[in-house]
């Protein structure tokens, strides 16, 4: 669980730091700019909770990766620079999150 964890935490701050500056880039309209740091924000605390193995953690970086995913959808359609990164990082990111919430239900039952 450990390494999968990590991964997962690894993957959630690559996605955060790709959100981040966001608010500060002139392309984008600036509530959107805002939502997103806001998203990018989310996503350190919930890898910081998953490295900290705390239960809502997984929930929390499947969350920010499935809207990442959307956002990236979007980006994609309107041909923003870095989307395809954004889509395939995210992807990666929901992925890893749902091998977590796998891990974790089967510790469960066990």
């Amino acid at each position: 669980m450990k390494i999968i964890a990590y991964a997962t935490a690894t993957v959630t701050v690559l996605m955060a730091l790709l959100n981040l500056p966001f608010a500060f880039d002139g392309d984008v309209a600036a509530p959107l700019g805002r939502v997103v740091t806001l998203l990018g924000a989310a996503g350190l605390v919930a890898a910081v909770g998953l490295v900290r193995r705390a239960p809502w953690a997984a929930w929390a970086v499947a969350a920010v990766a499935a809207l990442n995913i959307a956002g990236a959808l979007v980006a994609l359609v309107s041909d923003r620079e870095g989307a395809l990164i954004g889509l395939t990082v995210s992807i990666c990111g929901l992925l890893l999150a749902a091998a977590c919430l796998r891990t974790t239900a089967r510790q469960a039952s066990a």
